[in-house]
């Protein structure tokens, strides 16, 4: 028996993302349902630890082309095979995305993304069962502002 998609939401596949305690807002993120993790283009990231927590520091784009510096707690690091094959041991934060309105703790792996086309992308694992996708559509979400400004 199948389960009724009447209370699923509906995304494109490209939309507008706000990471709320990275103070990013309304990144284009691309919808990819071959990706079980999101990731997000980092640059200069390097590993630290203080009274026994581990933390990460990288820069991010916050918006256009300005840069900013993050230090955040550490959750870990996954191994992460690209589509050309490549395996990458990359760190992962958990932090509140929203999307289409909607706010989610999600597990964010940094890599450099300079050479993709999106900064940032969302997989399944984020779009749990809450959303489908329609790759026919971009969009369709409105953008939104950082509520914990």
């Amino acid at each position: 028996m199948t389960k009724k998609n009447s209370q699923k939401r509906i995304v494109g596949w490209r939309e507008y993302v706000t990471l709320t305690e990275l103070n990013v807002e309304n990144v284009v993120a691309k919808i990819d349902t071959g990706a079980n993790l999101s990731s997000i283009h980092a640059s200069d990231i390097r590993i630290s630890s203080k009274e026994k927590i581990k933390y990460v520091t990288f820069k991010i784009k916050k918006n256009k082309n300005t840069l900013r510096k993050v230090t955040y707690k550490l959750h870990g690091f996954k191994k992460i095979k690209s589509s050309d094959g490549v395996v990458e041991k990359r760190p992962v934060i958990k932090t509140p995305i929203i999307l289409d309105g909607i706010r989610k703790n999600i597990e964010l792996t940094l890599t450099d993304r300079k050479t993709m086309d999106y900064t940032m992308l969302i997989g399944r694992k984020a779009l749990g069962r809450r959303w489908m996708v329609n790759p026919a559509i971009s969009f369709i979400t409105e953008k939104q502002e950082n509520s914990s400004k």
